[in-house]
């Protein structure tokens, strides 16, 4: 039971992160091409109408919870962005692990953090060593 009710937690977080994250951006046509090279605010309902129409874009989600990334390893295309929504009671972050090329600051319980993916790669909680995940780009 307690099991079922962490699944049913953590499915409405990711819905509602979602949700706000869609309905908070009204990034006019300017901001958008003024911004069309910046991969790191990535958004769910932003303009994309200045970016090529033949792959469409999608937003991936990690979830992390019990001190893991769930999925530990995702697969994804180039250009999509991922969300990590912490179900967590503490706080965690998301930094890659080679060169700390990119890293969230820390995401609060009930928080979330995204990006978008250019190239493969692995990364850590910078908090919990010990919590480890990797993005497959396709």
């Amino acid at each position: 039971m307690h099991t079922m009710l962490m699944k049913l937690k953590s499915s409405l977080y990711v819905l509602l992160s979602i949700f706000l994250f869609s309905s908070c951006n009204n990034s006019s046509r300017e901001e958008a091409s003024r911004n069309a090279g910046d991969t790191s605010n990535f958004k769910p309902g932003t303009d994309r109408s200045h970016m090529s129409k033949a792959v469409a874009l999608r937003l991936d989600t990690v979830v992390i919870s019990d001190m893991k990334f769930n999925p530990a390893v995702i697969k994804v295309r180039k250009g999509d962005g991922v969300i990590w929504v912490n179900n967590d009671m503490v706080a965690h972050c998301v930094t890659e692990t080679k060169s700390k090329a990119w890293t969230s600051s820390p995401i609060p319980a009930g928080g979330s953090w995204q990006m978008q993916v250019t190239q493969s790669a692995d990364y850590y909680c910078a908090i919990h060593l010990v919590m480890k995940g990797k993005i497959l780009v396709e």
